[in-house]
């Protein structure tokens, strides 16, 4: 019965947060062709499924009401309250409306209903806190940044590492502004690159590369390497673009190796510059925390970033490069994971379309669910690593007592 609870509870969160995402995508035509709403519906209710099987308890009892008001909140801004009717036709392939709208009403009350009656009679199914109780779990939760074992030899030869880093990127800073504004017809070309880009329009960046004849290829590479660093426009309009120019194989060649590269640089960039100052703006400690996260779980945190479509690539490469991270473990991560999407861009997105693209996608971006949920967990275990070595000692010396009681 309590699995039952959980299973039910948390699959009704991922069908939320698949509608709250579905109504999240319908306001970006331009990201329509990643994936439609019933693929985004599926997608997280898989998760919320994954999630009932993997956890033991209901964490905070009001997710899904939250979540239920955030989407509400969505649909009332935006004046499309019917928004939802839609999505529900096309995630059970309907034809009308109407089809749904009864249907729909009288299966969102009834799962309220369940939840709620869920949420009150959670205590009489696991471990309910009271504030104190809490309180004193949380000072005897392991904090992230304890979990750090740092070699004082190691941290600094890492801050040696860095000042030449920082003197290298200033000076590839230096001579990049000074060639800029120095060179007329170089400032335009950047400046019609990064105009190009932000068209949003896959035919103009092909058109723009098509210019260049027999340098596409290179211009693509340095237009790739630019993008990652300074211009917050996904990598996909380029990856497109090289698949429809040079086909899809030599496409994503081109498009991952120069992907690679610009996610290389914007490591050094941030390793060279930001850390010193975001040390200063936060605290050692909070970096300290930071740095445990991604040195034991950094290379699939990245990976996962790498998986889904919507996450900028660029803020995962400058936030990696502010940790201790190796560069390696970030490169590695970085190639399998960009692998799978440029082939999905270069290929299934340039070159078929509707279910076929949809599945390959979805599977991609279930995977790297899947992978938030072992994060989630060794985080948790990581964290509750007092209270589980108790549970296990009171456990010993219980079944001490009742062996030495059985020998009486």
């Amino acid at each position: 019965m309590k699995r039952l609870r959980l299973l039910f509870y948390f699959t009704t969160i991922g069908i939320a947060l698949g509608y709250f995402f579905a109504v999240l995508l319908s306001f970006f035509v331009q990201y329509a062709m990643l994936a439609d709403e019933s693929l985004v519906v599926f997608v997280w209710t898989v998760y919320g499924i994954m999630t009932g099987f993997v956890f033991k308890k209901i964490g905070n009892k009001y997710g899904f009401f939250i979540i239920e008001g955030l989407i509400l909140i969505l649909m009332l801004i935006s004046g499309r309250m019917n928004i939802l009717y839609y999505i529900t036709k096309e995630v059970l392939g309907l034809t009308s409306v109407k089809q749904v709208q009864t249907p729909f009403l009288i299966a969102l009350v009834l799962i309220n209903l369940i939840n709620l009656y869920i949420v009150l009679t959670r205590s009489k199914y696991q471990k309910v806190y009271t504030k104190e109780e809490l309180k004193k779990v949380k000072e005897e939760e392991v904090k992230l940044s304890d979990l750090r074992h740092v070699d004082p030899e190691e941290e600094k030869r890492m801050k040696q590492q860095r000042k030449k880093v920082r003197i290298i990127t200033l000076v590839c800073f230096a001579i990049f502004f000074a060639v800029y504004f120095a060179v007329p017809s170089f400032k335009s070309g950047i400046n019609t690159a990064f105009a190009t880009l932000s068209q949003f329009d896959t035919n103009a960046v092909i058109e723009y590369l098509r210019g260049w004849g027999a340098w596409a290829a290179v211009v693509s590479a340095i237009l790739m390497v630019l993008q990652s660093i300074a211009a917050p426009i996904p990598a996909f309009l380029i990856t497109l673009s090289n698949a429809a120019i040079f086909g899809w194989v030599i496409g994503a060649i081109l498009s991952w190796s120069s992907a690679m590269a610009g996610a290389a640089v914007c490591f050094y960039i941030a390793r060279g510059l930001g850390r010193d100052v975001v040390e200063k703006l936060t605290s050692k400690g909070a970096m300290a925390s930071v740095d445990v996260f991604f040195e034991r779980y950094g290379d699939r945190a990245i990976l996962i970033c790498r998986l889904l479509p919507f996450v900028s690539f660029d803020f995962v490469s400058y936030g990696a490069g502010l940790t201790n991270m190796g560069f390696w473990r970030f490169f590695i991560a970085t190639g399998v994971g960009q692998l799978p999407a440029t082939i999905v861009y270069s290929y299934v997105g340039g070159t078929l379309s509707g279910g076929a693209r949809n599945l390959f996608i979805g599977l991609m971006c279930l995977f790297a669910l899947s992978i938030v949920i072992g994060i989630m967990r060794r985080i948790y275990n990581d964290k509750h690593k007092v209270e589980e070595e108790k549970a296990a000692a009171n456990t010993d010396k219980i079944e001490k007592s009742e062996v030495t009681e059985a020998a009486k």
